[in-house]
């Protein structure tokens, strides 16, 4: 990216940045046109245009002038961002504490080298108690579809930037849950037995399934988990499985993202949703599993 640049353009950013590495604190565009004996007119003007490519950034005021980015450190050791993507929020692991950031601007580098991939973070909030090593979990929009894991390799406080080396990085498709949940939605009768229902879940090679009454109304959920914790705690396999279902049933709109159904996953702690239409009524189920195939499937025949 440094090529695009003009000699006098990159010349004024090396300035900036010798000049902030030298003082520690904003240099004013009168300082590098001093240094370099040009006209400041035209130094602040690059300045400027260089501020619109987020390789500086500024503060007004007595006390402002300019900074460099992260982003002019990684373009001058030829660091490239390859990949822009939006919005999100940012949570940070420090000494004390989690702290949440608002995420402005989000660039991933080095992605198609396949190695040392890093993200750099325009962050809204203060990280000044965020430190080199802490880690970090970025969720990026639209739609959380975005999820990056890490650690922070640089903070530049003045410029409400962070540089963090990627561990993990997934991407979401923007798909609905009801065009990869199961349709095939065995239901268990509230009367039926741990013994019956056990078998049932086996015949049908799977792990969970709403309880119905005798109108045909979900009232529970069952899963092989629990059947086990019967077992377990030594209850009787002859009891109704009303005795033993879990009576809050947790649920996805069909036309909600496949984003939407990890997160209440994840919230709820469980591995499995039971999916309703418009009308609330049952018509599927969709679980990590179906979740993990679906993107992995998404490379097949690539």
């Amino acid at each position: 990216m440094s090529r695009q640049l003009t000699a006098t353009q990159l010349e004024i950013l090396k300035t900036l940045i010798e000049l902030y590495e030298k003082k520690k604190r904003m240099i004013k565009s009168r300082e590098v046109a001093e240094y370099l004996n040009k006209d400041e007119g035209t130094v602040r003007n690059i300045i400027m245009w260089l501020r619109g490519m987020g390789l500086v950034d500024s503060r007004t005021g007595p006390s402002g002038g300019y900074v460099p980015t992260i982003k002019a450190y990684q373009l001058l050791s030829g660091e490239l961002p390859v990949f822009a993507a939006g919005y999100g929020e940012a949570f940070v692991d420090t000494v004390e504490g989690t702290v949440k950031l608002v995420v402005q601007r989000l660039e991933i580098m080095n992605l198609l080298s396949g190695h040392n991939v890093k993200a750099l973070l325009q962050v809204g909030g203060s990280i000044t108690k965020i430190q080199k090593g802490n880690i970090i979990k970025v969720v990026g929009y639209p739609r959380g579809r975005i999820f990056i894991s890490g650690k922070v390799n640089q903070v530049n406080p003045v410029a409400g930037e962070l540089l963090v080396d990627v561990q993990k990085m997934v991407v979401i498709p923007d798909e609905i849950v009801g065009k990869i949940a199961s349709r095939r939605l065995i239901k268990i009768k509230e009367n039926m037995t741990i013994r019956h229902v056990a078998k049932t879940l086996y015949k049908y090679g799977i792990r969970g399934a709403p309880v119905v009454d005798n109108k045909n109304k979900v009232v529970g959920f069952i899963t092989m988990t629990d059947i086990a914790r019967v077992i377990g705690e030594g209850g009787g396999l002859e009891e109704p499985v009303s005795k033993y279902m879990k009576r809050h049933v947790f649920t996805i709109r069909e036309n909600e993202s496949i984003v939407e159904a990890m997160r209440l996953m994840d919230y709820h702690s469980v591995g499995r949703l039971l999916v309703v239409d418009n009308k609330g009524d049952p018509v599927g189920i969709i679980t990590r599993t179906d979740i993990l195939r679906f993107i992995v499937g998404l490379g097949e025949g690539l």
